[in-house]
């Protein structure tokens, strides 16, 4: 089994999922940030009250001071840590002309991750959520899952660390924005339903025709 076999078992068994949910970029921004260390279905409730508040756009939400912002975000975490570091990089993504279209910033991937992680509070995998949802450049998101999903099946030792287990997604595949962004959403489908910390081998999707774990 190789990587394109895994995200093909996944898309076989979920189907596309989607990800990153939200009807806009100035949406998808947000959620980079604020799904840091928390649920998703505890950002859900607030991105809708910046929606409704129409303070979705940096502009707007760098219009208002930080307590007032931190106190809009209340539920997603560390909801003052992440005011702060939403207006960081709201002023960031504003100085390098974005305005809600992937296209707006012409710089390279390469320098743009560079300047996203020397942002406060930016590490890699949320830089590289901004680069691949928000900007739509093909770089592939690793999260606790994807080391999870691939350690067991040997890919990577359990304790490799996030450049490894990324490189070799981008020496194996195509770089794709959009099979990128489906492949994230499907390990992480997977880890919730059946790669928990105490796995659930039975019906996995990816040991279909594999000798169990």
């Amino acid at each position: 089994m190789d990587l394109i076999n895994i995200y093909n078992k996944l898309f076989n068994r979920f189907g596309p999922r989607g990800w990153w949910p939200g009807e806009s970029s100035h949406e998808h921004f947000i959620g980079c940030i604020l799904a840091q260390n928390t649920r998703w279905d505890r950002v859900v409730p607030v991105i809708e009250r910046m929606k409704q508040m129409k303070i979705l756009a940096p502009e707007k939400f760098l219009q208002m001071s930080r307590d007032d912002l931190a106190e809009i975000l209340k539920g997603s975490g560390t909801y003052h840590r992440k005011a702060e570091y939403l207006q960081i990089a709201g002023e960031y993504m504003l100085s390098k002309g974005w305005n809600g279209t992937p296209e707006s910033i012409s710089e390279t991937t390469s320098a743009l991750r560079d300047e996203l992680l020397n942002l406060k509070g930016i590490g890699p995998e949320t830089c590289d959520c901004i680069l691949l949802y928000v900007l739509e450049r093909p770089v592939f998101v690793v999260d606790a899952y994807t080391i999870r999903i691939l350690s067991r099946h040997g890919f990577c030792k359990e304790k490799a660390n996030y450049a490894e287990v990324q490189e070799l997604y981008h020496s194996s595949l195509a770089l794709n924005v959009e099979m990128f962004k489906e492949y994230h959403a499907l390990i992480v489908e997977c880890a919730k339903q059946f790669c928990k910390p105490g796995p659930l081998c039975t019906d996995c999707p990816l040991l279909e025709g594999e000798v169990h774990l």
